[in-house]
């Protein structure tokens, strides 16, 4: 196996984080672009409520290339809402479904809501990665998640606790979004018993140069 192919098939909290650093600091560019175009197209989407039916197919789109990422794939900048538009129907569709079921788990004395967000983790990723359907992505995140939940409810709080730190400080949320993200990511290529792909310096310049 090359120096730069590092397995997550057994992932562990220290691992996924380590490889996210590396992954991080090899496409920190394009991490930063598209996060920067991410949020200001989530933000002037807000502002209508056609334009909040959309936000969805932005988060599932950003989700990808992050997957992408991971996966250390050539990702360009500003190529991801395609992929989002492309499952839009899905991806609102799942929207729904999980605000509904966590907010009203919410409401519940909190912890319903708290275990559903958990229980429903991958739903995003399994739907523009796997292309799964919006039933079919929540099952399968379930079954992902049943015998780690405790360790996945780990991540999920270092995740908020890091994203929470980054929107105290100017601009910060810029570094956060697309770390956690990519922790994410590379958690869920782990438990899909996926290699995560680091490139070499020369491969990425290549990939960066190939055409469209």
């Amino acid at each position: 196996m090359s120096d730069n192919i590092i397995s997550l098939e057994k992932p562990t909290i220290e691992s996924i984080y380590k490889q996210t650093f590396k992954t991080m600091l090899a496409q920190i560019v394009v991490c930063i672009a598209n996060t920067v175009i991410f949020l200001i197209a989530c933000a002037f989407l807000g502002i209508t409520i056609i334009g909040i039916l959309a936000i969805p197919a932005v988060i599932g789109g950003y989700t990808e290339s992050m997957i992408r990422t991971a996966r250390g794939n050539k990702v360009g900048i500003g190529d991801f809402f395609k992929v989002g538009f492309n499952k839009f129907g899905k991806l609102l569709g799942a929207g729904i479904l999980f605000l509904l079921g966590v907010g009203i788990g919410l409401v519940c004395f909190i912890i319903p809501g708290i275990y559903l967000m958990v229980r429903w983790f991958f739903v995003i990723y399994l739907i523009v990665d796997k292309d799964l359907g919006v039933s079919e992505a929540f099952q399968k995140s379930g079954e992902m998640v049943s015998n780690i939940f405790w360790e996945v409810l780990a991540v999920f709080i270092i995740n908020a606790v890091i994203q929470s730190i980054g929107c105290t400080i100017a601009v910060g949320a810029i570094l956060t979004t697309p770390f956690i993200i990519l922790v994410s990511a590379h958690y869920y290529l782990g438990l899909s018993q996926e290699e995560t792909v680091q490139p070499t310096p020369e491969e990425q310049e290549d990939a960066n140069n190939a055409p469209e």
